[in-house]
């Protein structure tokens, strides 16, 4: 019973010993300083390390297409390392690229997007059983074409548009 008692005491005194040093060799790692990171300096235009800068591979104007898109992006896109839709947006007129960030798009927050959703000739690049081919489709609407697209991951895009009762209004392409 000794041999019992005195390892369960033993370690339980151990512990504390062992705990109260560990305690005091951390408490000297919260003082020590934090160095800033510092982001790479990037190009306003298509968002990239000045470094990797794709500008001078972009049209010098912005390209003129009739087509207005709408880029619904998913949040974790806007960090990738790739990041496509600036440099997209940086080939086009503002007034015809307008992204959207975020996972849930309300009529509420986003009158403009209902709007535009509602449209009978707006178009949604979405796989899926209803899609009809772009190829196949004529516009024949006096307004000019909408598209809208949605960026991120396969997943990402499924969850966007499945939680967005929104996207449910425009037609259907793939």
């Amino acid at each position: 019973m000794e041999r019992g008692s005195g390892a369960a005491a033993g370690p339980a005194q151990g512990e504390e010993g062992e705990e109260g040093e560990e305690s005091e060799g951390c408490a000297g790692l919260w003082e020590l300083p934090v160095e800033r990171c510092e982001r790479r300096p990037e190009c306003s235009r298509c968002s990239r390390p000045q470094k990797v800068c794709l500008c001078p591979f972009l049209p010098i104007h912005p390209l003129k297409i009739s087509t207005c898109l709408y880029i619904i992006q998913h949040p974790a896109e806007e960090s990738r390392v790739l990041r496509t839709v600036p440099l997209l947006a940086a080939c086009l007129p503002p007034e015809k690229c307008k992204i959207l960030v975020g996972r849930r798009f309300s009529e509420d927050r986003y009158p403009e997007l209902a709007t535009v959703c509602r449209n009978p000739g707006t178009l949604i690049l979405y796989p899926g059983a209803e899609a009809t081919n772009l190829e196949e489709i004529t516009v024949m609407s006096s307004s000019p074409p909408v598209m809208i697209i949605i960026d991120g991951t396969w997943s990402q895009a499924k969850d966007i548009f499945y939680k967005n009762s929104l996207f449910r209004f425009p037609r259907q392409v793939r």
